[in-house]
């Protein structure tokens, strides 16, 4: 588990989440996150983000489990709540509260471990965690520290990896393992592995899971949690796989198209639940 923690923790120190969407702007300029946030927010995961209830936290209290670069503690911050974020790697620390700086934020920030939270039991209304507890290897244990520190009716919210959805199925599984005949060179955990891919870090070894819906309406029912929604969002012209006549074919998808196929088959299985 360790080896696991350390992987995600060199990985995103090095290379975190959405950098290469701002190849030309120098990091941690304000020009450099804009972008990346504008990008991010309206291209990559605009129908993800539209599922997140920033407003609703106003003047509430929030963590975050992992906070990447701070994209998302903008948002909440910019909403007056009251933001705390923890990340497993210190340099991502620093991106976020570089990045709120540039607008005269000053964020409650942390290095601290999704499955042991350094915190005590009630604190927060909203638990938050957009696309980091798919690699924690002791899922049911991070769930169970958002159930703790969360006040009575308090609110988790996670977005996890999809296993039934176009991307997994076409682009991971058939494409690349057995068209492109990875299942010869590794196993499918390992290949799945290298969806998370920095040219800083070629082997990354990085824990990736994926779920189903009914699997995580098992977790979260198993950990004290009483599911209020759960959605599927995200499939973009730009998860098919390049290089390939298949991607040339999705291009002739209208985006509203694909952005309903997404509802059913999308990339993320987004998820809020209160304390019960």
């Amino acid at each position: 588990m360790e080896e696991k923690k350390n992987a995600a923790q060199n990985l995103w120190g090095k290379s975190p989440a959405g950098s290469s969407l701002a190849p030309d702007k120098k990091p941690g300029t304000k020009e450099y996150f804009e972008l990346v946030r504008n990008i991010r927010n309206r291209e990559e995961l605009h129908r993800v983000l539209e599922q997140i209830p920033f407003k609703t936290f106003s003047h509430k209290k929030v963590l975050e489990l992992g906070c990447g670069q701070g994209f998302d503690a903008y948002e909440f911050s910019m909403n007056q709540s009251h933001y705390t974020g923890i990340d497993l790697a210190p340099e991502n620390i620093e991106r976020t509260r570089l990045h709120l700086s540039h607008y005269g934020l000053t964020p409650h920030l942390q290095q601290a471990d999704a499955e042991n939270l350094p915190f005590e039991d009630e604190s927060y209304d909203l638990v938050y965690a957009n696309g980091v507890l798919h690699h924690t290897p002791n899922i049911e244990k991070s769930f169970r520290e958002a159930h703790r520190v969360l006040a009575k009716d308090g609110t988790f919210l996670v977005v996890l990896y999809h296993k039934h959805s176009i991307v997994f199925w076409l682009q991971y599984f058939l494409y690349e393992y057995i068209l492109r005949r990875q299942f010869l060179k590794c196993s499918l955990k390992t290949h799945l592995s290298k969806i998370e891919f920095s040219h800083d870090s070629q082997d990354s070894n990085v824990l990736v899971q994926l779920f189903s819906k009914k699997r995580v309406r098992k977790l979260l029912k198993q950990n004290g949690f009483k599911i209020s929604k759960l959605s599927v969002r995200k499939l973009n012209h730009e998860d098919f796989p390049s290089g390939s006549i298949i991607k040339y074919l999705w291009l002739l998808f209208p985006r509203s198209l694909l952005d309903i196929m997404g509802e059913k088959w999308g990339w993320y299985i987004i998820a809020a639940a209160q304390k019960t």
